[in-house]
């Protein structure tokens, strides 16, 4: 099991995110004893916390709360999944779920409300100790072609501050991401890569998945040929059928990278990836 927590980076900040193995993500967004749910789909633009693991969790924990599992396939063949939402606290504590769209516009995530999936219940209260089992379900086809990707947000709706209690209460919100699988021939990313050799010596990697499913990937180097690694980039990121990303890479201390030619190695949850990547100049 992973475990997130709450941390207060400033007296202006709202929201604050972190990534568990680059598969669930968990929100903390100060309450104002409003209903957590209605700030997710701007969470975004918040500042956020990264904890980073090369191996997925069984289940993500977020305060008292927990989930299992973490991931979510769905295709025409498994059209639910039953997730079990656990309160591992002394108070009882009600959850709200809710389903969004996932896609991504300008080298960022965009959540939008949806009606494709079902959670049932969608509202409901756990126990000290006891568990709920949540159900998604699927209610639109998949698509013949390419996979459809969605995000189930699992929010704790807070309750009235305890009068003992100090400070600002924030609401946590474990969001995970849901995969359709298209109904079609067995689909596979494909990445294709351009950078651009900034002023700085920094490197601006972009990598297009052309591809009809998703991947994941968690780190790169970027080399001269069969030398050490002059830059290496670590972090969880998904790079969605038809999208892409642009990360800036610094070099490593002590090395530059290449002004023409690099070769760059990706670690991704489809395998390793390499490619020679003619650069730009700016």
């Amino acid at each position: 099991m992973s475990r997130a927590a709450c941390s207060t980076l400033g007296t202006d900040s709202r929201t604050r995110r972190a990534h568990v193995a680059g598969d669930a993500e968990v929100h903390c967004a100060r309450s104002n004893h409003q209903p957590a749910v209605s700030q997710a789909l701007h969470s975004r633009q918040a500042l956020f916390l990264l904890v980073a693991s090369l191996l997925t969790p069984v289940s993500v924990m977020a305060g008292s709360l927990s989930v299992t599992p973490v991931r979510i396939e769905l295709s025409s063949a498994q059209r639910s999944v039953a997730l079990t939402v656990r309160n591992d606290g002394d108070q009882p504590t009600v959850v709200q779920a809710q389903l969004v769209a996932w896609s991504q516009v300008d080298n960022d995530d965009r959540l939008e409300p949806t009606t494709d999936i079902l959670a049932s219940p969608p509202i409901f209260t756990v126990a000290p100790g006891a568990s709920q089992i949540l159900r998604i379900a699927l209610r639109l086809a998949p698509d013949a072609a390419r996979e459809r990707a969605y995000r189930v947000l699992v929010t704790e709706v807070p309750g009235k501050p305890q009068p003992e209690s100090a400070g600002a209460q924030f609401a946590l919100k474990i969001s995970l991401p849901i995969f359709v699988d298209a109904s079609g021939p067995k689909t596979a990313p494909q990445l294709e890569w351009s950078g651009i050799r900034t002023t700085k010596g920094e490197l601006a990697l972009t990598a297009v998945n052309t591809g009809a499913k998703h991947i994941k990937v968690q780190t790169i180097e970027v080399t001269r040929a069969g030398t050490d690694p002059d830059a290496r980039f670590a972090g969880l990121w998904y790079i969605l059928p038809g999208q892409r990303r642009t990360v800036t890479i610094t070099p490593n201390d002590g090395h530059t990278i290449a002004a023409g030619r690099v070769q760059v190695k990706a670690e991704t949850d489809a395998g390793p990836l390499a490619a020679d990547v003619v650069l730009e100049q700016r």
